[in-house]
């Protein structure tokens, strides 16, 4: 049970954590609200060891400035970015070397296809899907591999993140960028190669030249073998590395799936502790120039997990009904919660809640998927 310290109200659906109701959120002074939503956060990042804020350096102590995502820090020999990236004074002593286009910070794994990835129900490696040209199955790709490549750091602060580790790095998880493309290249029942996190916005020229790399190899060997590439983001990124992830994942028969967490900026602000005004966006930017381009293999897809409290029917119809004015063919999934992170008291996402967000859903979008079902004993 939490309770609210605006209205006083008292309810299971109401975070210990954050301390305040999605209506007071929403409804009440932001001015009023706003302070206490950010030391809730501020907190947080003191725990983690993480900038409250993005570092906005002064002019005359500016020693580096990124441009990757949203938050644009610009770091003194002081400062950390607000990924936690990007560390000017310990990369100086030799103690967190910085990320870049030839090495990033990353933990990668094999997964068997299919995956329980959120576009398994409409991709190539779960489906017939792209067959014969960016998959050599007619069906789910059984006896291949898909390489998940864990980027860690995230350029928003989710209560609720399900990847937490994201913000625990170290030097031996930096690896060169050449050694990852010869492995992923050498095992040849790899068929696929997807970024998530934290989010990869904090490391896109990595994982952009980890990709050509990979490709390159693939093409100077004259073979037919596939390889997609997808990305799964926050969707806070650079306009232009952005579009040439898209640019790459079509061209594979991968995709980009956008994390829709919230279409409320307060919202998000309150659950994640930055704005999503960039998401929001970047997400109609390449839908409208990207989606389609392919046929009968969406280049991209929404993804909205239903935090209990917070991501109701109300907020999942302000999503469907954004995504659907661009295309209504857009998919769209809807995942079950459970309680992880700050938020572990919340519990799963209630069976009324999932039922109602998927039927207003299907009002406006033709192809709308529940996942983590099992967790509601579906099947």
């Amino acid at each position: 049970m939490g309770t609210c310290k605006f209205c006083n109200k008292t309810d299971k659906l109401i975070s210990r954590t954050l301390s305040i109701c999605r209506n007071c959120i929403l409804t009440k002074d932001w001015n009023h609200v706003k302070p206490h939503i950010l030391s809730v956060h501020n907190k947080v990042r003191q725990q983690e060891e993480l900038p409250e804020r993005p570092p906005k350096a002064t002019k005359l102590n500016v020693k580096l400035k990124c441009n990757l995502c949203i938050n644009e820090c610009s770091l003194s020999t002081d400062d950390t970015s607000y990924c936690g990236l990007r560390n000017l004074k310990k990369n100086k002593s030799g103690e967190l070397p910085l990320p870049s286009k030839m090495k990033g910070y990353i933990h990668g794994y094999l997964d068997n296809n299919p995956t329980n990835c959120c576009n398994a129900w409409f991709c190539p490696s779960g489906t017939s899907a792209g067959y014969p040209e960016y998959s050599n199955h007619n069906g789910p790709e059984l006896g291949t591999y898909s390489y998940a490549a864990f980027l860690y750091g995230c350029t928003f602060n989710c209560l609720f993140c399900q990847n937490a580790s994201h913000k625990h790095f170290a030097k031996r998880n930096l690896f060169d960028v050449d050694i990852i493309a010869d492995q992923i290249y050498k095992n040849k029942k790899i068929t696929c190669l997807c970024y998530f996190g934290g989010t990869p916005e904090a490391q896109l020229p990595f994982s952009i030249n980890l990709a050509n790399k990979i490709l390159d190899k693939i093409k100077k060997q004259d073979e037919k073998r596939i390889m997609r590439i997808c990305w799964e983001w926050n969707g806070s990124g650079n306009r232009d590395l952005i579009e040439k992830c898209v640019q790459i994942a079509i061209k594979t028969g991968g995709n980009i799936k956008f994390d829709l967490k919230i279409f409320s900026d307060k919202l998000n602000i309150a659950l994640c502790g930055i704005s999503n005004q960039r998401t929001l966006d970047n997400f109609k930017f390449l839908a409208e120039k990207y989606f389609g381009t392919r046929k009968n293999l969406p280049e991209m897809s929404a993804c909205t997990l239903l935090v209990p409290g917070y991501t109701n029917h109300e907020e999942v119809e302000l999503i469907a009904k954004f995504v659907s004015e661009i295309n209504n063919k857009i998919p769209y999934s809807l995942l079950i919660f459970h309680g992880d992170y700050q938020m572990r008291d919340l519990g799963i996402t209630p069976k009324e809640q999932a039922i109602k967000c998927l039927d207003v859903a299907k009002k406006y979008l033709k192809r709308v998927n529940l996942g983590n079902k099992f967790l509601l004993g579906f099947n």
